[in-house]
Parts: C-alpha cells; structure tokens; sequence
C-alpha cells in the first residue's frame, strides 16, 4: 500500500512533456491514500441564470446510486487554471488579429489568483507558456501566435493534450476556452475516442464557434437546439449597369469531377454543421458551454465566459476501493432546490487501491 501511495506522488509531481507548470497538491490529498475524485459542477434556474450562494449542504453526491460524504467544497473564491486554446488553421488568417485583442480582454479579466496557458493549434499544437498569472506573459504570448502556412487542424489532438497532460494533474477549478471553426484535419484520435476521455473529465470546457468560409450563409441555433441558417440580412439595391453591346459566348460545360457554386455552398453548410456540433458535444458531455460567435461579438462573449467562470462550485469525494484499475464509476449530483438545473461530470475511472 505505501508503494502504491508513493508511485501516486510520483506520478503527480513529474513534470509534464509539453507544459512545465508547478502543480501544487491540496494537503487533504497528502494525508491520505485515497484518491479525491473532483467534480466540477454548475447550478442555474430554469432561464439559465446562474444559482449563487448555495452551501456545501445544499448539495448530495451519489456514487452509483450510492450517497457519498462531501470531503472537499469550493466556490467561486477558488482560484481557476483556464487553457486558452485558439485555431490558428488558415481559415483564421483575416480576423486573427481581432482574435488576439479579444483574447487579451478575457485575460485582463481572470482574477488575480486564476491562471492560465494559452496554446494553439493548426497542424500541430504549441503550448506557448507555462501555467501563470502573470497578464504581461500571457499577452506577449498571445502577440507571437501567427496563422499556419501548411494546412491540417488537429482540434481533436489539441483538447486531448491539454484536458489529459496540461490541467489533468492540476487540483481545482480548470476550464479549455476553445476558440475555432469546430473542422478537424489530421488529429490521431476520432470525435468519439476524445468524447469518451472527456465524459471522464473533470475539465470543463467552454467552446466557442468561429465560423469560416467565404460566402457561406452564417448558422444559427433554434430555439429547439437545431441548427438552422441564420437571418439574412436585406440586400443592399443597386443600380443597373449601363447597357454593354451585346456579344457572344459560348458555354463549357464542366467536368463531372468539378463541382458546382451551389453543390459547394450546400457541402459548406454541411461542413459548419458538423463542425458546430463537434463543439458542442464537447462542451455539452463536460458540463460546460458552447456559444456561436464572431469579430464583432467576439469580445462579448469572452466577457460572459469570465464571468461565468465565477458561478461554478466544486464537490470532491474520496474514491471507495475498485475491483480492479478502471472500474468505470456513474457519478450524480443533486441540489436541495425546486426548479434548478445541475450540470456535472457523470462518470469517471476508479483504481484499485
């Protein structure tokens, strides 16, 4: 048992690959050789108004089924380690300047304890600081991010990485901020293979949809949570043209390989759609949120999402002995009030002690 106890440690403290960070471990977890399982979880009413305010016995947690004792409760004093996580695929080269201000105003936001790495990825992934406070490190990051010349966007890779090596060992309160246009190009693992590491997490992630592409009617999101087209705006009249001399043309008809203008924008809005679900699957399977954005409303919704960070609780319960290693536990969280919604992880993997 003390061997286990101390290969826990170790496997604590090592220093990660990618992100070199100093992981801080809670006294409680020291003293004991059980495994403290974090549950992240949010509260609001039925208008999706967050529920402040609530105290540790307002809550219950149920380990399949079973009520467990509350061993650790954080509010919104807690300090949040916040993964800024930006597309810089090429889709994004005409507004990735107003990306980057945007996300310097979201910093300038965070509160003086939380931290934060800000990473990005296209066809690969580049964590460009270690986890901080410091606004002037952040920012300088921010100001060296540039759009890739190759193509590929490994979204997929990028949420694995960061949610599983750069916040996985850290305690406490951590959210991915995940800006893009939702496609994924070249990850090594499917939509389902991440979801499934996700629905373990104790990471939220809060998704924002970037959409791209040129031409293309915008999406929107119905009041029944369908993707719909968004409201087209009304056509600026314009004048004729002055009346050319008439000359002849002769039409070519395309290969059966080419595709037409409007085959093209029908495959676009497929595309978005698809994209726009895979962020939302993240963030919907992690208790987070997922908003649609774009320049203009960008640094709105960074604002919500830093006030947001400061509505979330976090449960912890010690993990009763497993069977085996990656005994897959259901988790359940309940609040002792009427006409609340409760967003929390539902599962996670217990080892064998």
């Amino acid at each position: 048992m003390r061997y286990i106890f101390v290969t826990l440690i170790l496997i604590f403290v090592a220093p990660l690959t990618s992100v070199s960070a100093q992981i801080k471990i809670s006294e409680k977890v020291k003293k004991s050789e059980k495994i403290l399982v974090s549950v992240p979880v949010v509260v609001s009413d039925r208008e999706g108004r967050y529920v402040p305010n609530l105290k540790e016995d307002d809550f219950s947690i149920l380990q399949d089924g079973v009520e467990q004792k509350i061993a650790f409760f954080g509010t919104d004093d807690e300090p949040v380690s916040v993964a800024l996580l930006l597309d810089t695929s090429g889709s994004t080269k005409e507004s990735l300047e107003k990306i980057k201000e945007a996300a310097k105003d979201f910093i300038e936001l965070l509160n003086p304890k939380d931290k934060c790495i800000v990473a990005t990825f296209d066809a690969e992934i580049n964590v460009l600081n270690d986890l901080t406070g410091d606004q002037k490190t952040l920012k300088t990051s921010l100001d060296k991010i540039r759009s890739a010349e190759r193509e590929g966007t490994v979204m997929f890779s990028a949420v694995e990485q960061i949610a599983q090596k750069a916040l996985a060992p850290i305690s406490g309160r951590k959210v991915i901020v995940l800006l893009s246009d939702g496609k994924d190009f070249g990850s090594a693992l499917t939509k389902d293979d991440l979801l499934a590491q996700l629905e373990e997490s104790d990471v939220l992630i809060y998704s924002v949809f970037y959409q791209t592409g040129l031409g293309f009617d915008k999406v929107a999101i119905d009041a029944d949570g369908n993707v719909t087209e968004a409201a087209k705006e009304k056509p600026i009249e314009k004048k004729d043209p002055p009346k050319k001399k008439k000359n002849y043309s002769i039409l070519i008809p395309l290969r059966g390989d080419v595709f037409t203008e409007e085959e093209i924008k029908l495959n676009g809005k497929a595309n978005d759609k698809l994209a726009l679900n895979s962020l939302r699957e993240m963030s919907d399977t992690t208790s987070g949120r997922f908003y649609l954005s774009d320049t203009p409303n960008l640094s709105r919704v960074f604002k919500k999402i830093a006030g947001e960070l400061r509505q979330q609780y976090r449960l912890g319960f010690y993990q009763s002995d497993a069977k085996s290693n990656e005994e897959r536990r259901e988790i359940s969280v309940k609040v002792k009030r009427e006409d609340v919604v409760v967003r929390a992880r539902g599962k996670y993997r217990a080892k064998k002690l």
